[in-house]
């Protein structure tokens, strides 16, 4: 199937691992150009070299950045436009916010959350929108992974989880408002919500459960493959599938959605 993204230009934030890394692997076979960035150069150049494989050192862009400071967010857009003159598709990927209960945060606390996450996507969605709309055509996609422990099928208290539910239900309304701003010019604006999946996070997160709890993680991890109706985790590699066709043309009419890669565990559907 022609997703129509050969020579796009695709912006993927956190894509150094994980489903970011697989994401901007999917644009990159696809034909897209593609810029990456995290935080950790290391892991961002192993990444830049899979890309290039896949196409050349011509298609890809590294940029190291730390995109919860505004100004390192500015400087990735303008980078992009600048080594491939435009910008097509933006994924955002939300991040976590620290464990607490929700009653006992403190307001620095707060903003630092909403800073990391909720308004880096904000941000990123201002830089590239001016373009999108020049050129008439634009998809913007929210990545908002499975919620820490508590909400995949763990035992621990959702008070764990407090500031990254908020975080994403103010993004979730934010881009049904944008979503509806930018429609006439056929710029897109959707959240892919992934399930629990295959990453070094779910992996890490576990082993401090179970360092936490004296359980062995290979019983957290069957717990937390339990809840899933399919009885198995996502792959990175379906979040990058399911980006690609939201970026795609074939997606042109699905805006302001919430579209939930879960594996089932969902009760109801948004």
């Amino acid at each position: 199937m022609d997703l129509g993204l050969k020579d796009r230009v695709a912006i993927v934030g956190g894509s150094s691992r994980g489903m970011g890394r697989a994401i901007a692997l999917a644009f990159a076979q696809e034909g897209a150009n593609v810029a990456i960035s995290a935080r950790t150069e290391a892991d961002l150049r192993r990444t830049e070299i899979e890309l290039a494989r896949i196409g050349s050192q011509q298609h890809v862009l590294a940029i190291p950045a730390d995109l919860s400071v505004a100004r390192d967010i500015r400087r990735v857009v303008r980078d992009t436009f600048n080594r491939f003159g435009q910008i097509s598709i933006l994924v955002t990927h939300m991040g976590y916010g620290p464990p607490g209960r929700p009653s006992e945060f403190n307001d620095e606390t707060i903003m630092s959350a909403l800073e990391e996450n909720f308004l880096s996507s904000v941000r990123f969605a201002r830089e590239v929108i001016p373009y999108m709309k020049q050129q008439r055509w634009g998809r913007i996609i929210n990545l908002l992974p499975a919620l820490p422990s508590g909400s995949s099928g763990s035992r621990n208290s959702t008070n764990n989880i407090a500031l990254s539910t908020t975080n994403q239900m103010a993004l979730v309304g934010y881009s049904k408002m944008l979503a509806n701003e930018l429609a006439p010019f056929n710029i897109t604006v959707n959240n892919l919500v992934s399930g629990p999946v295959e990453t070094d996070y779910l992996t890490s997160a576990l082993e401090a459960e179970a360092k936490e709890s004296g359980k062995p993680i290979e019983e957290l991890m069957k717990d937390a493959v339990s809840g899933i109706p399919m009885k198995r985790l996502g792959k990175p590699e379906e979040v990058g599938d399911l980006a690609t066709f939201l970026a795609s043309e074939r997606a042109s009419f699905l805006t302001g959605a919430s579209v939930v890669l879960d594996g089932g565990m969902r009760q109801i559907a948004n």
